[in-house]
């Protein structure tokens, strides 16, 4: 649902879900937290995927960009409430730091985790674990 939305709104976006699960979640927190993912992606990506699947008896969802990616020493920090990447003090180019404090907030909520590695696409990957 979150995906189609985005891409009603024209965004480049692939989705691929393998198989079917079951997964007890809250639902609008975990849209929240995909929301705040695809919206990243987009603000710095051309084009977005999104994969979720059962692996190691996890539920694990992927969102992949091809845009410039978030350096390796600064993908902790991104996590911090405030913590901007963008120095500029105007929140429409940049947010306002929150966004993916709450989503690591609600994954955690859930009992999982997220990381952040680079992207098989050139971008960032946010990579999100959550128990079965």
């Amino acid at each position: 649902t979150v995906v189609s939305d985005w891409k009603r709104n024209g965004t480049a976006i692939d989705c691929h879900v393998e198989g079917q699960f079951d997964l007890p979640v809250k639902r609008e927190a975990l849209r929240r937290c995909l929301n705040n993912l695809i919206a990243n992606a987009s603000r710095y990506g051309d084009h977005i995927w999104v994969r979720a699947g059962k692996r190691q008896g996890a539920i694990e969802i992927t969102v992949d960009d091809d845009g410039p990616g978030i350096p390796e020493a600064d993908r902790e920090d991104v996590f911090r409430p405030f913590h901007r990447l963008d120095q500029s003090r105007n929140p429409e180019t940049g947010g306002t730091g929150l966004g993916l404090a709450i989503t690591q907030d609600i994954v955690r909520g859930h009992g999982g985790d997220i990381h952040l590695t680079e992207s098989p696409q050139g971008g960032l990957r946010a990579r999100i674990r959550l128990p079965q």
